[in-house]
């Protein structure tokens, strides 16, 4: 893929990016501005050859959403038209766009619903990506690992570049214990975007399920010189530590990263990250931590981790933690009772 380089100005001079409402949208520090964070890996270099007339940019909650040219505006109409349930569909893009608006909500019945809009937007325009990266997450979500498979593996013959949907896969197919599919799909999302730890960092995983802690370590080493700070990093590192059953030295590394930049704004990274700091917490009895990060986990009701572990194993650690947490409380408050003689004094 040829890839036109421009420089700052140039980007900068794609203000209209900004017309995304920040708390939907992903957001990267690019100089002194915020940038809705674009598909590719390296903010100065994307190719805009591929986009002709429209453009995709990426949804915070890992969905694809539909723009006009230069990651501008309103999507492109589309040529043709089709009927879902008595609506004419003339734009694809702003279909595809309302049925994400439906599904961050993280209802059941929203996605359903979705499910369907986007399968009859496939049935019109098999070609179109957000609608097979779309439906993709959604049957992930939903524990439909074979049928999102086969979506992400028509989004990857559509766009070979974008390194998420290789990570999908791999993730897919390490659930389906297709390992080596897995692997491969990994190590392929760390070449497409070579800016991002993810597919690093899971790599270290699999080897770290696999019980090749040294290889994990070197897939966490290689990732910390692309980015060290990133909590997605020190993840790994606390895993790795949780798995020796140092969960002391685990609960410190996640106790001191920080989920936003020195600018105090946010930055993404993997919602996993506050599963296992519950986890870590739990088992260093600060119930009140384990109860506010699984609280947190359940808060992003759309993410992938939730194909490994179900909200209702989470909630019920949460409450359990919630227990714990006031016994712990209720204990403290005893003893610092001061004990009182028998005359009152």
């Amino acid at each position: 893929m040829h890839h036109m380089h421009t420089n700052l100005k140039t980007l900068l001079s794609y203000a209209l990016l900004f017309c995304l409402a920040p708390h939907l949208f992903g957001q990267k520090q690019i100089g002194e501005k915020e940038y809705a964070d674009l598909l590719w890996g390296k903010d100065e270099e994307f190719d805009l050859n591929q986009f002709p007339s429209g453009s995709f940019i990426y949804h915070s909650s890992d969905f694809i959403l539909a723009r006009g040219k230069a990651f501008q505006g309103e999507p492109p109409t589309s040529r043709g038209s089709f009927t879902f349930e008595g609506i004419e569909v003339k734009n694809c893009g702003d279909w595809n766009n309302e049925t994400i608006q439906m599904v961050v909500t993280g209802k059941e019945k929203e996605r359903a619903l979705a499910k369907k809009r986007l399968q009859a937007g496939i049935r019109f325009d098999p070609q179109f990506f957000p609608f097979r990266y779309n439906l993709g997450r959604l049957h992930s979500i939903d524990y439909e690992y074979k049928e999102a498979l086969i979506q992400f593996e028509y989004a990857k013959a559509e766009m070979p570049d974008y390194y998420k949907t290789y990570l999908h896969i791999g993730i897919l197919s390490e659930i389906t214990r297709e390992a080596y599919y897995a692997v491969e799909h990994y190590k392929l999302a760390a070449k497409k975007n070579p800016y991002d730890t993810e597919a690093l960092v899971r790599l270290s995983d699999h080897y770290l399920a696999s019980g090749l802690k040294n290889r994990a370590f070197q897939y966490l080493t290689e990732a910390s010189k692309i980015q060290e700070t990133s909590p997605n990093v020190r993840l790994g590192f606390a895993r790795l530590e949780m798995e020796k059953g140092n969960f002391h030295i685990a609960y410190k590394i996640f106790a001191k990263t920080s989920l936003t930049s020195q600018e105090g704004k946010p930055i993404p990274y993997d919602k996993k990250f506050h599963y296992y700091f519950a986890e870590t917490a739990s088992k260093v009895t600060d119930y009140e931590t384990a109860e506010e990060e699984y609280t947190k986990m359940l808060s992003f009701p759309n993410d992938p981790f939730f194909a490994t572990v179900s909200p209702k194993v989470i909630a019920r650690r949460r409450d359990i933690a919630k227990k714990f947490a006031e016994a712990k409380k209720t204990q403290l408050d005893d003893s610092e009772a001061v004990p009182v003689d028998s005359d009152g004094n």
